[in-house]
């Protein structure tokens, strides 16, 4: 993990915060299209797979 974090809890935090726009690129949608979308109310949400 960059930015040498000085708690577990700190770490979890961003892993978490990273995950939504590194989901988001899988899936060909931009990060800052979806970061936008999530601040703005209209949370981007990967597709339903069966």
């Amino acid at each position: 993990m960059s930015g040498c974090f000085q708690s577990l809890t700190g770490a979890l935090g961003f892993a978490a915060i990273r995950s939504y726009p590194a989901t988001a690129a899988k899936h060909n949608v931009g990060a800052l299209d979806v970061l936008v979308q999530l601040f703005s109310g209209e949370a981007w949400m990967p597709p339903r797979t069966i």
